[in-house]
């Protein structure tokens, strides 16, 4: 006997229908939720609304045979058989849709969409035609009848109830009981999986609830939702506000942006009712957005990682969050001019995202630059993380996106610079990166991969050094990024290849603009020539070199397909004019180097000055040390492969004792500021030496560990500063020069500045809460008079624990009663000067966690490597795990009777839905100080009083099958 898929989550479809008509539990609203029926009614209006607001229907998703419209919503009807199938479809098809290939039964879940939508559209043409109600019913039934399945997991469980929850909710009330009791029967009643796949589950429970009128479901989808926003070390929102997916990978732009669209749909749909996401979600989710993913967009392109055609209808697959930004102005409308901005960018309409400055993205080896009229970005890889994938199969067998994350240079001015370029690319001659000038076949071991770790960045705020030490395809080089206000520098050395084929450095690789010029002479259209200079000028971009240089200039007209390197897609000819740029190092190089600078915002004539009188000078160019400087900002940035002194300028040297990368700015009065980062390990310990004009000075500072490994610290900072690169949300800026972000940078020479008036305010996110027992305020001269501050664990319930009327600007540092807080909140009400409100920085000090290194024990320990010290050892990707098996318990020793003020908990998916919390003065006889049976997991911070040796978490009930695993059980004083 085989058993209908319908009935996998144990009811059958006609007993759903049953509760359905006769308002069941499926069908009745529960009492605790008696006021949502008419929200649920409007949740599934405004849902229409976003449905219908196109002819065409984009789910974000890129598993899609063909894009499906309502205006040819009756040509899929003509074409449809009386049983409701169409001649076109393999019903019986079962490969998977996850690397690009169609999947077909998709094409007519698709068509029934479109045509669901188009009955339901009130301004089109064929609304409530009973033809097309009558077609959409008979494809319904043919599909439930053959039931069509997949080997993959995605189509099974999201793909295929994404379309037909759309398809109930289009015709709710349309489709017929036992059709909609079909749909309801294969959309999950609970969420599951990790990042974008947790949201898509989220949206089919909640898909769910609406087909039901169940609230109880919606709020279970909403939460799950909320959930897989949160800050995560797995899949996922990262410390530094990347996205990864699929390990650590960065996919910002790929499911990444599936949740920026999504998310903000929810946000949007559930803003006015009482399903409304609480406060930290939607503070959570901009602060991700305009302090991570804005700074990987530049107009067109987003960071690029998995192979993506732009779907039709858009210019680029930024285009497809145009939408979801825009709804982003309703859900929190103090912060619409950010999102406004953003969304000028990606339309083109401004070269400026609202952002200046430089971030680097320590989880994801990617720095990005950002300056009004250009930016740059440089995608990396080493050791610690996944530099890309390929998620579609190759008609020749080739791996396109190979050299990708070995440093690749991505360059806007306008933003359209590689727009539909892809599919005419030479890929062997990607921007910024030195490799063989080979395309590698598909079959290559490892290829987004390699072992080095001295790969990272270093950033102040506002400039910003990135280093990759490449080994790769056998071959080596060790190359320095250094970003400023005008330009850019890159360096190259110890290149050293033992490959066949030769081994270029690209400049960069864009669509042709105008005239290609180089070294004086034009390179005609349709030539790729050689020529021998110091400098070369294309569509409003100077490439500047030191000395001169034999450069190839590529000036051709290329014509392609997208079919042509990804199987499925469309076979359209494409015809690019193509502009390129490389150094070639020939075959089989020893100890090659290069040193090039790119200015973009230059005419030709501007290109040729800049070039001779060059404002940055190269300190070093080896395999140990690579430094500029840029004289005029006083501005250092140096990359110690190894330890080692660098000759700064005259009377000015400054030396390390471990391999880290710096930044040292003299650029105002006082002493000069120095920034280190050190992405090998975890908090690792660099002494910077500075002599400057005989003067010596020594200093020592321990890197972050765990999920901050690689971020970079300022010298003599705070060391629990936890606002430390947090992002910050305001009233206003006066402009970008003093963006929000520079409140937390870490950097005294940059500072935050309101428009000029009362009544502003500034707001960090810590992301997670963090016990704290301080806030520190570094005014600039245009302080606050009247000024509060308040604190929040949730961005809902404040407290204010400093307020004045009678502020005196300078430093100041708030002693409060140690709590829970993620959020703080500066009300500014009243200004000391005519100017608007400026801050220097905001600091938030971390109370020190009692459990950190102690001794723990366990009732069980799955494998070695799950150890209980792992929960105290203060690594975010470390974790104990018990056995497979309740109860069971983990305990920490403080060493001696400590005054407890609460416990904090962070859970791996593996999480306890009832546990007790309990302290002991000899760890033989326990007392209960807080008891749950709803545990959710994530992060819990349990306020408790008392005095104790020895915490322990006692579990009794395993939300999942696996056993109970933390991260972290830190414990607070009071």
């Amino acid at each position: 006997m085989t058993v209908s898929r319908r009935v996998f989550l144990g009811s059958s479809s006609a007993a759903l229908a049953a509760l359905i008509m006769a308002g069941g539990p499926l069908g009745r609203v529960p009492s605790a939720f008696a006021g949502a029926t008419d929200d649920l009614t409007d949740i599934r209006s405004a849902l229409l609304e976003i449905y219908l607001e196109h002819d065409w229907l984009d789910d974000g998703t890129t598993a899609r045979v063909e894009w499906t419209y309502q205006s040819q919503a009756m040509s899929y009807l003509s074409a449809q058989r009386a049983d409701g199938s169409w001649s076109d479809v393999d019903y019986s098809a079962t490969n998977s849709a996850a690397n690009g290939a169609a999947w077909s039964p998709y094409r007519a879940l698709d068509r029934m969409q479109a045509m669901a939508a188009a009955y339901a559209n009130p301004a089109g043409p064929h609304h409530r035609d009973p033809a097309l109600l009558a077609g959409v019913q008979r494809g319904v039934d043919h599909w439930f009848q053959v039931e069509p399945t997949n080997v993959n997991w995605w189509e099974r469980g999201i793909g295929i109830q994404l379309r037909l929850g759309r398809i109930g909710l289009l015709l709710h009330g349309q489709l017929g009981d036992s059709r909609t009791a079909d749909i309801v029967g294969i959309l999950q009643s609970s969420s599951s999986g990790t990042g974008q796949n947790a949201v898509w589950y989220a949206q089919n429970v909640i898909f769910r609830g609406l087909l039901t009128s169940d609230p109880v479901l919606v709020a279970s989808g909403r939460d799950a939702m909320a959930r897989a926003i949160l800050l995560n070390t797995g899949d996922g929102v990262q410390s530094d506000l990347s996205y990864h997916q699929h390990g650590d990978q960065l996919h910002s732009a790929g499911y990444g942006r599936s949740m920026l669209t999504d998310v903000a749909q929810w946000l949007y749909v559930l803003r006015r009712t009482s399903f409304a996401f609480a406060p930290a979600s939607v503070y959570g989710y901009t602060s991700w957005v305009l302090d991570g993913t804005r700074w990987m967009i530049n107009g067109d392109h987003a960071e690029f990682n998995v192979f993506l055609n732009p779907a039709p209808r858009y210019r680029s697959n930024a285009e497809r969050t145009l939408e979801a930004l825009r709804r982003m102005d309703d859900v929190l409308p103090g912060q619409a001019v950010h999102f406004g901005q953003l969304r000028r960018n990606i339309a083109l309409q401004s070269s400026d995202t609202g952002l200046r400055g430089h971030k680097y993205f320590w989880r994801s080896d990617f720095a990005a630059h950002k300056r009004p009229g250009w930016g740059v970005t440089v995608k990396m890889v080493s050791a610690r993380t996944i530099g890309s994938e390929w998620r579609s199969s190759n008609p020749r067998r080739l791996n396109y996106l190979y050299w990708v994350p070995f440093g690749t240079t991505f360059i806007a001015r306008r933003g359209d610079e590689y727009r539909n370029l892809f599919p005419v690319w030479d890929w062997s001659r990607l921007p910024g990166c030195t490799n063989p000038a080979v395309v590698v076949p598909l079959e290559a071991s490892n290829p987004y991969r390699q072992s080095t770790t001295f790969v990272g960045g270093v950033d102040n705020g506002l400039y910003g050094a990135a280093a990759l030490d490449l080994d790769k395809y056998g071959t080596t080089a060790r190359k320095g990024y250094f970003c400023f206000d005008d330009e850019f520098v890159a360096l190259g050395a110890g290149i050293t290849s033992s490959d066949p084929n030769p081994v270029v450095t690209t400049l960069n690789q864009t669509r042709r603009v105008g005239k290609v010029v180089a070294a004086g002479s034009t390179v005609e259209p349709g030539a790729t020539r050689t020529r021998t200079g110091t400098w070369a000028h294309h569509d409003g971009t100077g490439y500047a070199f030191f000395e001169p240089v034999t450069m190839t200039v590529k000036n051709e007209t290329v014509t392609g397909s997208w079919a042509d390197i990804a199987t499925g897609q469309d076979p359209t000819p494409v015809t690019q004019d193509v502009f390129g740029l490389w150094l070639d190092h020939g075959v089989e190089p020893r100890d090659a180097t290069y040193a090039y600078v790119v200015r973009p915002g230059v005419d030709q004539g501007q290109a040729v000055a800049y070039a001779q009188h060059l404002p940055v000078r190269v300190l070093a160019n080896t395999t140990s040390l690579q430094g500029v400087r840029h004289d005029g900002l006083g501005i250092s940035q140096l990359l110690f492969y190894s330890p080692g002194t660098a000759d700064v300028r005259d009377g000015v040297t400054l030396a390390v004792d471990q391999s880290c990368m710096v930044i040292l700015d003299e650029s105002g009065p006082g002493a000069p500021v120095i920034t280190v980062s050190a992405p090998q390990a975890p908090g690792v310990t660099v002494a910077v030496t500075l002599t400057r004009f005989g003067r010596v000075t020594r200093q020592t500072v321990t890197l972050p560990d765990g999920d901050r490994q690689g971020a970079g610290v300022t010298l003599g900072a705070t060391a629990n500063n936890v606002a430390l690169r947090r992002p910050v949300l305001t009233s206003s800026e006066k402009d970008t020069s003093v963006g929000a972000h520079f409140l937390t940078d870490g950097n005294p020479r940059t500072r935050w500045g309101s428009a000029p008036s009362d009544g502003e305010w500034a707001m960090v996110d810590l992301l997670t809460p963090q016990f704290a027992d301080a806030v520190t305020l570094h005014w600039d001269t245009a302080y606050a008079q009247a000024y509060a501050v308040e604190v929040s664990p949730d961005g809902e319930t404040w407290r204010t624990v400093h307020s004045t009327t009678a502020g005196t600007g300078g430093t100041r540092t708030l002693a409060i009663t140690p709590q829970p807080v993620r959020f703080v909140r500066l009300n500014l009400t009243k200004r000391h000067t005519s100017r608007g409100f400026s801050l220097r920085g905001l600091e938030v000090h971390a109370a020190p966690d009692l459990a950190r290194g102690k001794p723990a024990t366990a009732s069980s320990t799955r494998v070695a490597e799950l150890a209980p010290s792992n929960a105290t050892d203060g690594q975010a990707n470390t974790r104990w795990g018990s056995d497979y098996s309740d109860p069971q318990w983990l305990s920490i020793d403080l060493g001696t009777t400590t005054a407890i003020g609460a416990v904090k908990l962070h859970w791996e998916t593996a999480s306890a839905k009832s546990y007790r919390l309990q302290v002991s003065d000899d760890g033989s006889d326990w007392t209960d100080v807080h008891s749950t049976t709803s545990g959710a997991g994530g992060v819990e911070t349990i306020p408790v009083s008392t005095d104790a040796r020895y915490v322990r978490m006692y579990g009794t009930q395993r939300n999942t099958q696996y056993g109970y695993s933390l991260y972290s059980f830190e414990v607070y004083g009071r």
